[in-house]
């Protein structure tokens, strides 16, 4: 839930080229500080919106996600939340993989989430539960992260429970 931005900044102008249309278009770039609710959590994130040249900049209902990165301003919402309340960084979550030298779909697997989950928590575009959290937390721990996977055997095929078994043996 956002609260009205009471003060706002005008950063620059930026002109673009529609790709769709191959139109040039004139936006004004402001900025203002906001309190949000993350999870039932309030934090406070500076706030980039464009717009429209001519459109008056003090109008909240005139305002843009960046044109460049639609994104950005919830990016940055889950980068403040994670630093808030210790919740690992999108790196910090494939770090933990790649030091397994487990696979998106083998990680996946084991803690029981979808590897497309996987994926998108990876590169920054959701926020993890959370339960995700906790394992991913967990997963930090060899022997937990073992015992973790022991515990997973009946939803693995024996295939996939030996791969998996022999990479963690090699570390």
């Amino acid at each position: 839930m956002k609260a009205k931005m009471a003060i706002y900044q005008v950063i620059k102008t930026v002109q673009i080229k529609r790709a769709l249309t191959g139109e040039q278009e004139t936006f004004t770039v402001v900025q203002g500080t906001e309190m949000f609710c993350v999870r039932g959590r309030q934090i406070q994130s500076t706030h980039i919106y464009w717009v429209p040249a001519g459109e008056d900049v003090a109008d909240e209902e005139n305002y843009l996600a960046p044109v460049d990165d639609p994104d950005y301003n919830l990016q940055l919402d889950f980068q403040i939340y994670r630093e808030k309340y210790g919740v690992l960084m999108p790196a910090e979550v494939k770090k933990i993989r790649e030091d397994y030298q487990l696979s998106l779909r083998q990680y996946a697997l084991i803690l029981g989430i979808s590897y497309s989950t996987l994926s998108e928590i990876e590169n920054g575009l959701i926020l993890q539960s959370d339960e995700q959290e906790s394992l991913f937390q967990l997963s930090r721990n060899r022997v937990a992260f073992k015992n973790l996977i022991v515990a997973k055997e009946a939803v693995m095929s024996a295939r996939q429970f030996q791969r998996i078994q022999d990479k963690i043996a090699q570390l």
